[in-house]
C-alpha cells in the first residue's frame, strides 16, 4: 500500500533569499506548476497527522475491546501494549447455539479440575511449621495459569475458542478464590484461632495476609506471561481444515487484498486531489460481494461435531463423579466428591455474570459481573462458615456437614475468583482502579465481619467444626 503525497517543487538551494523553481527538462508537453503556500501546506500536513493519530487511537481502543471476546483473537501488540484483558462470555449474536453451549459445557469439567487442584494444593501446603498459608499456593498457581493463557490467547482460540474459556474462566478462575481470601483475612484480623498475641499483632497479621495474597496473584500473573515465551508454539495443533472467519481477522479477503487494503486504498484515492476516483461505484459493488463471501465463510467455519463432543464432557464429568461417590473410598466424599459436585454451578454463574463487564457503562471502569460474583460468594461462605461451627450443626447428620463444606470449597470457591480480579485491577486505569479495588476488598471484609463476627458474638462463640 502506497501513500499519496502532494507534488512538491524542487528548490534551488543556491538562491540566497527567495526560492525559485529549477528549470525542468524540455518535454513534449508543458507542465505548469504553481508556487506552494508553505503555511497552508504545513497546516494541512499537521491536520492530516492529527486525524491519523485519532483514527489509530480509536482503532486500538476498539480492537482492545474486541480482544475480551474468547471468539476473537487479540490484536497485534504495539510497542507499549496495555495489559491483556480478561475474557468475557462470547456474544450470542456472533456464535451458534452449539458453540455457546460448548463454552458453557466445557466449564463443568474445568471447574471440577480447578476445585480438585485447589483442594490438593491446600492439602499439600498444610503442615506444621509452614512458612506461608496454604491458600497462597492456589492463588499463585491459578493466576499463573491465567497469565499463560492470556499470553497465548491468539494461538489457543485459533485451535478451538472454548479451550480459552476452559483455561481462563474454568481452570484459573476455579483454582483461585476471592471468598476464602476475605474469610481468612478476617480470621487473621480477629485472631479467630486464639493465638497468644496482642491486638496490634492481629492488625499486622491481617494486613500482611491481605497484601501478600494480592501481591502473589499479581506476581504469578506476570510470571505466567513470561513463562509462556519458553513454551513451544501451538500453531502446529491448528486444524488443517480451518476456514478463515471475519471475526478471526483473516490476513486476506476473498478478492486477494490484504485485510484493510481495500478501504485504505479507497481512502487514499479520495484524499488525493491529484488522482481522480473513477471506480467508486465499482468498488462499492466489490465490497458488497466481499461482505457476502465473508458471511458465507462464517457459516462454513462452525464446528458442530466438535461442539457436541465438548458439550458431552459435561455429562461425562458428572457421571464419573457420581461413580466415585458410590464406588470410591468413604473419606473422599467429604473432602473431594461433595465440593466437586457443587463446583460447576458456581463457575457457570460467574461466567454468565461476566457479560455485565462488557457493557459500555462498566467497560474499563467497574467490572460489575466479577464484583457481584465475588461479593455474593463472600456472603454465602460467611453464612456456611458460621453454621458449620454452631452446636446444632455439630450434632446433625453427616450429609448437612458435607453440604456446608462443599458449598464453601465447591460453590463459593468457584463462584469467586482472584485471577480475574487481578487482571481487572491491572487493566483498569485512573481513579476507577482504586474504586474497584477498594470497594471489593473493603466490602468483602465488612461482610465477613458482620456475618461471622456477629453470629459468633451473638451466640457466645463457636464450637468445633463438624467434619461429616
Amino acid at each position: 500500500m502506497s501513500e499519496a503525497y502532494p507534488i512538491t517543487p524542487s528548490i534551488d538551494t543556491t538562491a540566497p533569499s527567495s526560492f525559485s523553481i529549477s528549470p525542468q527538462p524540455h518535454t513534449s508537453q508543458h507542465i505548469y506548476r504553481q508556487p506552494i503556500d508553505h503555511h497552508m501546506f504545513a497546516m494541512s500536513h499537521t491536520t492530516s497527522l492529527s486525524r491519523n493519530r485519532s483514527t489509530r487511537h480509536s482503532e486500538l481502543r476498539s480492537e482492545s475491546t474486541m480482544s475480551e471476546d474468547p471468539e476473537i483473537p487479540r490484536p497485534p501488540r504495539p510497542e507499549s501494549p496495555d495489559p491483556p484483558e480478561d475474557n468475557a462470555p462470547p456474544p450470542e449474536e456472533e456464535v451458534t447455539w452449539l458453540r455457546l453451549g460448548a463454552h458453557y459445557g466445557g466449564l463443568v469439567l474445568a471447574s471440577m479440575l480447578g476445585c480438585l487442584i485447589r483442594l490438593g494444593l491446600n492439602g499439600l501446603g498444610t503442615y506444621d511449621g509452614a512458612v506461608i498459608y496454604p491458600l497462597a499456593w492456589s492463588q499463585g498457581v491459578g493466576s499463573g495459569i491465567m497469565g499463560l493463557s492470556l499470553a497465548r490467547k491468539n494461538e489457543i482460540i485459533s485451535i478451538y475458542p472454548p479451550i480459552y474459556t476452559f483455561l481462563t474462566t474454568g481452570i484459573a478462575g476455579s483454582v483461585t478464590t476471592f471468598s476464602s481470601w476475605m474469610l481468612e483475612g478476617y480470621l487473621s484480623f480477629s485472631n479467630f484461632d486464639k493465638y497468644n498475641r496482642k491486638g496490634l499483632h492481629d492488625t499486622v497479621d491481617g494486613v500482611v495476609y491481605s497484601l501478600s495474597t494480592f501481591a502473589i496473584a499479581i506476581a504469578s500473573l506476570r510470571f505466567g506471561e513470561h513463562f509462556s515465551t519458553l513454551l513451544p508454539s501451538l500453531t502446529l495443533l491448528r486444524r488443517v481444515y480451518h476456514t478463515p472467519r471475519q471475526d478471526r481477522i483473516p490476513s486476506k479477503l476473498p478478492n486477494g487484498n490484504q485485510r484493510g487494503e481495500s478501504s485504505s486504498n479507497s481512502s487514499d484515492q479520495n484524499d488525493n486531489p491529484n488522482q481522480p476516483n473513477h471506480n467508486s461505484d465499482h468498488e462499492k459493488v466489490k465490497q458488497n460481494s466481499n461482505l457476502n463471501n465473508n458471511k458465507s465463510l462464517i457459516r462454513l467455519s462452525q464446528t458442530p461435531i466438535l461442539d457436541l463432543i465438548w458439550i458431552s464432557t459435561a455429562f461425562l464429568s458428572y457421571l464419573i463423579i457420581l461413580l466415585l461417590y458410590f464406588l470410591g473410598p468413604t473419606n473422599w466424599k467429604h473432602n473431594i466428591i461433595f465440593p466437586m459436585l457443587l463446583s460447576p454451578p458456581g463457575t457457570i454463574i460467574r461466567f454468565y455474570l461476566s457479560k455485565l463487564n462488557t457493557k459500555s457503562i462498566f467497560l474499563n471502569k467497574f467490572p460489575l459481573g466479577t464484583f457481584l460474583a465475588n461479593i455474593f460468594s463472600t456472603i454465602i461462605i460467611s453464612i456456611t462458615f458460621s453454621q458449620q461451627r454452631k452446636f446444632n450443626s455439630i450434632n446433625s447428620s453427616s450429609l448437612i456437614c458435607n453440604g456446608l463444606y462443599s458449598i464453601q470449597q465447591g460453590f463459593c470457591g468457584c463462584l469467586s475468583t482472584v485471577s480475574t480480579f487481578v487482571v481487572e485491577a491491572r487493566t483498569i486505569k485512573g481513579k476507577f482502579k482504586w474504586i474497584y479495588l477498594g470497594s471489593s476488598i473493603v466490602l468483602g471484609h465488612l461482610i465477613v465481619l458482620a456475618i461471622v463476627g456477629g453470629t459468633g458474638w451473638g451466640s457466645g462463640g463457636y464450637q468445633n467444626v463438624c467434619t461429616g
